[in-house]
């Protein structure tokens, strides 16, 4: 069985092993998501379970699109804060109302590519029903009809 030493890794290997620069492995610390294990000859040493946060963090900040806050609220569990819950509900309605956008602009760029190999979509039925739809032209009476007024 190794010692607890043979586990601990310096900051710099970390950083390679997952693609992220030193400095914002100490920007983590600072915010208060991670601790080094230990300091040696002024080194920051980090062992297997820290590793693994910083994975963690990495990969909600890049599928989950979550602010370094969010992350902190969630990776302190639910016994800290109360907000807890709150902060998890509010990510998944944005993540929801994302995935409804990246939808909408999915099915828009696959209507060009069925209708409009030809034509640009500008003045396009499809298309314009969709602008009018978020912007109608009576909810602006001064602007009616016109996107440039």
């Amino acid at each position: 069985m190794p010692a607890v030493d043979d586990e601990l890794v310096p900051i710099d290997v970390v950083a390679r092993r997952l693609g992220l620069r030193a400095s914002a492995i100490r920007y983590y610390e600072e915010r208060g998501l991670l601790e080094p294990v230990s300091r040696h000859s002024g080194r920051r040493w980090y062992g297997p379970a820290e590793i693994r946060r910083l994975a963690i963090i990495q990969y909600w900040q890049e599928s989950g699109l979550m602010s370094l806050g969010e992350i902190a609220d969630i990776l302190a569990g639910p016994a800290a804060t109360k907000q807890w819950r709150q902060v998890v509900e509010d990510r998944i309605e944005a993540l929801r109302e994302q995935t409804r956008r990246m939808e909408a602009a999915r099915g828009f760029l696959e209507h060009i590519l069925t209708f409009h190999q030809d034509s640009p979509p500008d003045g396009c039925a499809h298309y314009e029903a969709l602008i009018w739809e978020r912007h109608p032209p009576d909810a602006h009476p001064d602007r009616a009809g016109s996107l440039d007024a």
